[in-house]
């Protein structure tokens, strides 16, 4: 009879935390793309604990055996009958993502390597909650095309860094074109299910340039956010027209009118734009209601109103180039003979007058040149350091020493940049010297060599330019910062080209004469 007894296998059934993903399981993998140690269960765990021997870990063979889980899984798979809602927090707090029934694949940029605890919750459906890739009540949606059409990426917190490479990004997650993309300057148009207005930022952590969109707004983003989207902040409720780029004159900005008289339709600025474009969706265009509403605003201003504190310089060309017209703190009126409907660019500066060069193709005259070498040298570095986190590509042939420019055709790696506005190595360094002291390196790392002594690596001084290659085969350069650190316009070619980094090569110094 015993041997009868143990004779009868046991029906094959889910076995919470063996390390094998069974039916009816929710699994954890320490690895991307369910790979690695494996971490199971059958129930909701609100905190997953920090140390071993006490806390949930992994139990399966594999990358990650014996480690915690938390903040510690790249992906799941859930073999249950129900959604198991994923949390930052323990406790089920913070964000979460939603984790359908037979879902196999990575956490989302938030909870990717960031799982405090989860919750079996039901059949509610797969789509319910942020980052599901669905717009819901509740929620704010960026969407990769135009007219809100194809993937969606949907949020209900701020988020103040996208990311720029998956798997760790916040990336488009509904189906559609742009699908699995990163969002970070891939966004064409938003829907803002929320009931507050939600401020989405040019530059990550809530910088820069911004758009206010308001509760039940669906369309387009402007042309300043238009791709150029780095983070979103909701901000409560948000006075019609406040910020940058809503189409209403207010504090702080620089408006042009489409009409004289500072009538029709207004497009406003408080920061530097060097190139406004010249056709949709992707120029400068005017926002605000009446004439002109939804026109570029290149050669299309009439009048004027400075609301900002500064001096505004209105240029004929782009790039801060050609004649230009002083716009005072508070002048509100037409524009000058020259200006008047050929404005190009324009420039918030600091000084009383502004720089105005003689021809087309130049942009204005050049940076302080006044003070000893150490204080040129500040300028200087504080020139290269302004460029920082403003969002520039790396742009092949990019930059001059008026600022970032279109690149050109066609680098060594065959990258095509007349479509990337940026800078690249020597573009920065010779804007930098050029607005921080007045001096023109040149244009390309050869250049730089007569513009100053040779130096040793081990003889750097803050503010010497760091050349790589050799004298007459240079194909980098950076500017020294001091204790190891140098400030260059390099790889990676995204939006944070324009960096400050350790020195991590140079083969000598070039001590600029200024």
């Amino acid at each position: 009879m015993l041997a009868a007894v143990v004779g009868v296998a046991a029906p094959a059934s889910a076995a919470a935390r063996d390390g094998n993903c069974d039916s009816g399981e929710f699994c954890y993998y320490y690895n991307s793309d369910n790979a690695g140690s494996v971490s199971d269960f059958t129930g909701s765990v609100d905190d997953y604990g920090t140390t071993q021997p006490s806390c949930y870990d992994f139990k399966g063979s594999g990358s990650g055996q014996g480690e915690c889980i938390k903040n510690n899984a790249a992906s799941v798979w859930n073999r249950t009958g129900e959604t198991v809602r994923v949390y930052f927090n323990t406790g089920y707090g913070g964000m979460y993502q939603n984790i359908g029934a037979g879902y196999k694949g990575q956490l989302s940029a938030e909870l990717y390597n960031n799982n405090a605890s989860h919750q079996l919750v039901g059949t509610a459906g797969t789509d319910t909650g942020a980052r599901s890739g669905t717009c819901e009540s509740g929620e704010f949606c960026y969407y990769y095309n135009s007219g809100n059409a194809g993937s969606i990426s949907d949020f209900t917190e701020s988020a103040g860094s996208y990311g720029d490479a998956q798997p760790t990004c916040y990336d488009f997650k509904g189906a559609g074109a742009g699908q699995g993309e990163c969002i970070k300057n891939n966004a064409a148009s938003v829907w803002n299910r929320s009931s507050k207005a939600v401020r989405v930022y040019f530059n990550s952590n809530y910088g820069g340039s911004y758009q206010d969109v308001a509760p039940g707004f669906k369309g387009q983003l402007n042309s300043t956010v238009y791709n150029n989207n780095a983070s979103h902040q909701f901000v409560g409720a948000t006075a019609p027209g406040s910020g940058s780029r809503s189409g209403t004159c207010e504090s702080g900005e620089l408006c042009y009118y489409y009409n004289s008289g500072n009538a029709g339709s207004i497009s406003d600025f408080t920061d530097s734009v060097g190139d406004y474009g010249t056709t949709q969706p992707s120029c400068y265009d005017f926002k605000g209601a009446g004439s002109g509403q939804g026109e570029c605003i290149k050669n299309n201003a009439a009048s004027v109103w400075n609301r900002s504190s500064k001096t505004v310089c209105i240029y004929f060309n782009s790039y801060y180039g050609g004649s230009a017209q002083e716009v005072a703190a508070g002048f509100k009126g037409q524009l000058n003979g020259t200006l008047y409907n050929n404005n190009a660019s324009h420039k918030f500066v600091t000084s009383s007058e502004c720089p105005v060069s003689e021809g087309g193709g130049g942009g204005g005259g050049g940076g302080d040149t006044s003070g000893d070498y150490a204080q040129k040298v500040e300028r200087v570095i504080q020139a290269a350091l302004s460029q920082t986190g403003q969002g520039y590509t790396y742009s092949w042939g990019g930059g001059n020493k008026y600022g970032p420019t279109y690149g050109v055709c066609c680098s060594p790696g065959g990258y095509d940049d007349r479509s990337r506005y940026g800078f690249d190595c020597s573009g920065l360094t010779q804007y930098a010297f050029w607005q921080g002291a007045g001096v023109d390196i040149g244009t390309y790392t050869g250049a730089h060599l007569s513009k100053g002594t040779k130096v040793s690596m081990s003889n750097l001084r803050r503010g010497d330019l760091i050349m790589w290659g050799g004298w007459s085969s240079t194909y980098h350069v950076a500017i020294y910062l001091g204790n190891g650190q140098m400030v260059e316009a390099s790889s990676p070619r995204t939006s944070t080209s324009v960096h400050v980094t350790n020195v991590y090569g140079g083969d000598f110094g070039i001590r600029v004469n200024m």
